[in-house]
Order: structure tokens, then C-alpha cells, then sequence
């Protein structure tokens, strides 16, 4: 899909990113920005991971029935998912 886009006032905006990739070279990739660092949403606040809460996992483990990374199981026990 093509659309003539100001570049100049994308570029002025903090909520939104403006990038390449070397895996699509001549085209711009447009996202929403990063949560500024240290800010949680309220509605990711149930996932945070504390430091440490899952240290040592290492591996990859089954978990319902899917190979996942060892530390992706322990989130998902303890958050519930």
C-alpha cells in the first residue's frame, strides 16, 4: 500500500517511530512508539516480571503441550496464563 506522508511531520511526533530495516532496504517502517523507560501501563502491570522472579530457568521446557523457553513457563505459572 502506498500514501503520500509528510516525513517531516512524522519525525516531530513522540508517539510514533520512524525506521529501516536492512530486511526491507528502501522502505520505512511506521510504528507506535516505546513506553518511556521506567513507565508501566496500568493494563501490563499484571505481567511484570520482578528481578530474579525466574532466574536460573535456562532451556527449553514443554508447557501445555509446546516447547517454550524455560523462562517463559515459570512467567506463565506464575502470572497465570
Amino acid at each position: 500500500m502506498k500514501f503520500d506522508i509528510n516525513v517531516a511531520s512524522l519525525m516531530g511526533q513522540r508517539d510514533i517511530s520512524l525506521s529501516s530495516s536492512p530486511f526491507a532496504p528502501g522502505k520505512a517502517i511506521l510504528k507506535r512508539a516505546s513506553f518511556p523507560k521506567g513507565v508501566i501501563p496500568s493494563h501490563l502491570s499484571g505481567y511484570l516480571i520482578k528481578a530474579g522472579e525466574c532466574a536460573g530457568r535456562m532451556g527449553t521446557v514443554v508447557y501445555k503441550g509446546k516447547l517454550v523457553p524455560g523462562p517463559a513457563k515459570c512467567v506463565a505459572e506464575k502470572h497465570g496464563r
